[in-house]
């Protein structure tokens, strides 16, 4: 298993999106965390598994299922580190 490491940036995103979700309606950014703490243990359970984004592939994603979020990883050694949490609904700025 790798060590999960979420950089400031990424936790910013998330903290963004729970004010969101909690605004629209009571208990969703629960919700939200605790699919998003899923994707974050299957990454770090076998990050290969998710395919290169951007033409330098050095940068992976991982979608959320019911949120329209994806995860922004990097390998580098034994640490996979989430760069960011981005909405696909909004223009992506990375």
């Amino acid at each position: 298993m790798y060590r999960l490491i979420i950089t400031a940036r990424a936790e910013l995103h998330t903290l963004n999106a729970c004010f969101y979700y909690e605004e629209q309606l009571l208990g969703l950014s629960q919700r939200f965390l605790e699919e998003l703490n899923n994707v974050y243990n299957k990454i770090s359970a076998n990050p290969q598994h998710y395919s290169y984004i951007f033409p330098a592939e050095k940068y992976r994603d991982a979608k959320l299922e019911k949120f329209p979020y994806v995860v922004v990883f990097e390998i580098y050694s034994n640490d996979v580190i989430v760069l960011a949490v981005l909405n696909t609904r909004q223009e992506i700025k990375f």
